[in-house]
């Protein structure tokens, strides 16, 4: 399939339409059939340049970004992926996905800024565990089995993976996939920092394991259960959690939370499975983490952990007057007000509107507005 046909499903994937919608909306002058729009995203036909005009108006896309390359994922691997996610969805949101990391990449090519990538070599070796690759990353990064991961985010970028927060209502956490020779990672932002910095390890533990390289996609079963165990490991090492669990107090293990950013949950199913916790007493936890309603909001402040590389990267270009927030969007394909609404997320004065996490504070702050 060539690029043209890509970028015309994934825009039109992006805005949520049907050929058929889009066919109604196309303005008087240019008429397209919805069968016509379909040969068009298969490849079947190309369109002349009035027709791609009109399908730029619609999808606010400048219309030389669908004649650059365009950018595929393939071996997607969801975290915490529900059941009742339909496949159109999915679908969706893997187009809005590569819609910010194309406006990414082509950000950093623009700017001369690509990932270093000083440990992009690192993998997992031939039937290792999550676990042990997880103590042998650590020891690259000269990490004693005490020290807290301080940022995933950051580490992604020492890994090489580009990194997008892609917040959505969705039952979804996250993805990892392979673009072309890369790899790239969109985290849901709407979630609690502690489950966050989770998702983005599960999503390196995908990548590194060579999961993404493999068309066998088991998004439920063993490389899953690997993802996990790497993420975990790598957040809270087995001597960390023997400390957490050597007094019995709830108390103690929402401090171990803050301190190294990892969920209660996560930290007794861990002890669980590894023996540290007997059954009969896991199970009281589980009831004491029920009865207090913490399944879904437990008590504990961890500081953010943000993907936003991107978004520094454009901050720091305009700021230093390298680029203008309008060449900025001719670049990256997408709208000036798109751009200036990830700046203002970014620096925390406006919240995405699907984030149900959003402090009161957060929310009274949205007529504060950047101006660039």
């Amino acid at each position: 399939m060539d690029h043209l046909a890509i970028k015309l499903k994934q825009a039109r994937l992006a805005t949520g339409q049907s050929t058929r919608k889009v066919s109604e909306n196309v303005r008087p002058s240019v008429k397209i059939s919805h069968a016509t729009l379909t040969n068009y995203e298969s490849g079947r036909s190309q369109p002349t340049m009035e027709v791609l005009a009109a399908l730029a108006s619609i999808y606010q896309r400048p219309l030389n970004w669908f004649l650059s390359e365009a950018m595929t994922l393939t071996n997607v691997r969801y975290r915490n992926r529900k059941s009742r996610v339909r496949t159109g969805e999915l679908a969706r949101y893997e187009a809005h996905g590569i819609k910010w990391l194309q406006a990414y990449r082509a950000l950093e090519e623009t700017l001369d800024k690509l990932l270093d990538g000083d440990l992009a070599d690192f993998r997992f070796e031939p039937n290792e565990t999550g676990a042990a690759a997880a103590c042998r990353l650590r020891e690259r990064l000269e990490l004693g089995p005490e020290r807290r991961i301080a940022s995933v985010a950051e580490l992604l970028e020492r890994l090489g993976i580009r990194a997008i927060e892609l917040p959505t209502e969705l039952a979804i956490d996250g993805f990892a996939a392979a673009a072309g020779e890369e790899y790239v990672v969109a985290l849901n932002s709407t979630v609690p920092s502690d489950r966050a910095r989770l998702n983005a390890a599960h999503e390196v533990g995908h990548v590194l394991a060579g999961d993404c390289d493999s068309n066998d996609i088991d998004n439920r079963g063993p490389n899953e259960d690997r993802a996990f165990d790497f993420a975990s490991h790598l957040l809270l090492t087995q001597e960390m959690l023997e400390v957490a669990f050597r007094e019995r107090s709830m108390v103690g293990l929402v401090q171990f939370k803050e301190r190294f950013g990892i969920s209660v949950a996560a930290m007794i199913y861990r002890a669980q499975q590894s023996g540290l916790l007997a059954e009969k007493m896991a199970k009281r936890l589980w009831v004491e983490i029920n009865r207090r309603g913490w399944k879904q909001n437990e008590p504990g402040h961890v500081a953010e952990d943000r993907a936003v590389r991107f978004e520094r990267l454009l901050d720091e270009a305009i700021l230093d007057e390298k680029i203008t927030i309008e060449t900025a969007a001719q670049v990256a394909g997408v709208r000036i007000d798109e751009l200036r609404e990830r700046l203002e997320w970014a620096l925390g004065l406006v919240a995405w509107r699907s984030n149900p996490y959003a402090k009161q504070a957060d929310k009274e702050r949205l007529n504060l507005r950047l101006v660039y």
